[in-house]
């Protein structure tokens, strides 16, 4: 009977200091200091309610193809100076996608489409008119280019919402949006 009873007691101090150390790994950030734990990493969704005009972008079809890389959320990467899209990134049965496709930025981010040399030529239109008539920005790289090593770069000063594709493969849904906070 000690033996069981010895077996129990570890069990159970073996289950306390497991519960212990896993509620601590859960804690997070609390919002106390501003934040809200997520850091703006990258690794933190946002949910597409908060921006439906990107939502709407990315899966209707009405003008051009829905992106079949948009996974349903925006990326935060509000908490960056910078960020990288990647242009002919894999997607849309090819490598005719941006990615990331959707995401949130701070005013005074530096976006850089860097073009992977894939699925080429590209360009990024950001046209209110061709685009829903929901684009707050207005800008293109220019004509569609070819090879890797090209780059395309805007700093996105006021608050609101950009919708960009690919000229060459807006039917194929090479689209991507970007929410200014």
């Amino acid at each position: 009977m000690a033996v069981s009873d010895v077996s129990r007691r570890q069990v159970l101090q073996t289950a306390a200091a497991v519960g212990v150390v896993g509620a601590a790994g859960c804690g997070g950030g609390d919002g106390g200091d501003g934040s809200d734990g997520g850091g703006g990493s990258g690794d933190a969704s946002v949910p597409p309610e908060d921006y439906p005009s990107i939502d709407e972008w990315l899966t209707e079809t009405a003008i051009g193809g829905a992106d079949d890389t948009y996974a349903g959320s925006l990326t935060d990467h509000r908490d960056n100076a910078s960020l990288t899209v990647d242009v002919g990134a894999e997607g849309n049965d090819g490598n005719f996608a941006y990615a990331p496709s959707a995401v949130v930025v701070s005013t005074g981010t530096e976006v850089r489409w860097n073009w992977t040399g894939e699925g080429n030529p590209h360009n990024v239109e950001a046209l209110p008119e061709e685009q829903l008539g929901e684009s707050d920005y207005e800008f293109s790289s220019g004509e569609a280019v070819g090879g890797s090593g090209v780059k395309y770069t805007r700093t996105l000063e006021e608050s609101g919402v950009a919708l960009y594709h690919c000229e060459p493969h807006l039917s194929l849904g090479m689209k991507g949006g970007i929410a200014v906070e």
